[in-house]
């Protein structure tokens, strides 16, 4: 199942709010990004999205309409129940989930079900090991996994020394540092594993999984690659991810028919803006463009720019040469404006010496 269209007659900030989530062809695209400024209403479609499958809330949404794709005629009919989208809408709200559950539940699952078919310890390992390389194929997470010990503990090697051993000592220490435990991980590898180790953990096939802020602790070379990760998965198992999300790094990697911006009218209503063409530009465009942010550098810096650029203008070349040293102390002589300020200064001072 997939979503096709949703009109939001009257809902909170939604007044006849309408948004797409197919693409050019009328097919129901695998990934929707959805971005925009804070308030403009990303999270809550998604929770209205997940409201509406509870029947009791049925009046909000007088006059409303959520059209879906169905694989089979067996759903179709199914949407006449209306409580069929629990088993169907798959919400992940903002923050990290308690990642040592998920992930060793993951891992206990994987290793039973080998156990079971009489692979040994070692094998298993090189298995999941392989299978979770495949999962984050795009990443360079930098760790691998090690074992289950008998505490039903999960451990981790560094995935850099292939050749690692470990010892267990009475007081459960490890003596080589190359294995740790979940506890040990960052923020951003829990926010990974318990997201998307979860997504197949659960076998997830069919549904409409809808995920706010997956960026949340990600370093940003993680948060251009991993969109790669959830399409791949969506794809694999016929799901439709819906993304909300501030991350310029996510939006410039999205393909320009997954985005959609959400942005407030002259009224106050909330439109939808799905031409932007967005993927592959640069992180400053995305920012102003999509994100609507008014400063890309801080104020005051860019106040000393425009000053010095004055300055020039003005032929006050002495003036502007101590401002741009001033400047250049702060950002540093390769910032790309100190550049362009000395190549300016230089090439206006050339002509007002030429011209007298």
């Amino acid at each position: 199942m997939k979503l096709r269209n949703l009109y939001i007659e009257n809902y909170k900030i939604f007044k006849k709010f309408d948004i797409s989530f197919v693409d050019e062809n009328d097919e129901p695209l695998p990934i929707v990004i959805l971005a925009g400024v804070n308030g403009s209403g990303k999270t809550t479609l998604l929770e209205m999205i997940v409201d509406y499958q509870d029947f009791t809330k049925g009046h909000i949404f007088a006059n409303s309409n959520i059209k879906y794709e169905y694989d089979t005629e067996e759903e179709r009919l199914e949407k006449k129940k209306y409580f069929f989208l629990p088993e169907k809408v798959v919400y992940f709200p903002s923050g990290v989930d308690d990642t040592k559950k998920v992930v060793y539940e993951f891992v206990q699952t994987f290793y039973f079900f080998l156990k079971e078919k009489d692979y040994r310890s070692s094998e298993i390992t090189e298995h999941l090991d392989n299978y979770m390389k495949n999962i984050f194929d795009n990443l360079d997470i930098g760790f691998k996994y090690s074992h289950l010990d008998k505490y039903d503990n999960v451990w981790f090697s560094n995935g850099k020394n292939e050749g690692y051993y470990y010892t267990e000592k009475k007081n459960n220490d490890i003596e080589d540092r190359n294995i740790f435990t979940i506890d040990e991980l960052s923020t951003g590898e829990k926010t990974l594993l318990s997201k998307v180790l979860y997504l197949y953990f659960k076998d997830y096939k069919d549904k409409v999984i809808l995920i706010d802020e997956p960026e949340l602790s990600l370093h940003p070379s993680w948060q251009n690659k991993v969109l790669k990760i959830y399409e791949n998965f969506a794809k694999k198992n016929n799901c439709q991810i819906i993304i909300a999300t501030h991350s310029p790094h996510i939006i410039g990697s999205a393909k320009n028919e997954y985005l959609r911006i959400l942005r407030k009218g002259e009224e106050g209503n909330v439109e939808v803006v799905d031409n932007l063409m967005a993927y592959g530009r640069d992180i400053e465009w995305v920012l102003e463009e999509v994100m609507g942010t008014q400063y890309t550098r801080e104020k005051k810096i860019l106040e000393k720019i425009e000053a010095c650029d004055t300055l020039i203008n003005e032929e006050k070349f002495d003036e502007a040469d101590n401002a741009i040293d001033a400047l250049e102390a702060i950002i540093g002589e390769h910032d790309s404006e100190i550049l362009t300020l000395r190549n300016s200064l230089a090439f206006e001072r050339m002509d007002f010496e030429e011209d007298n």
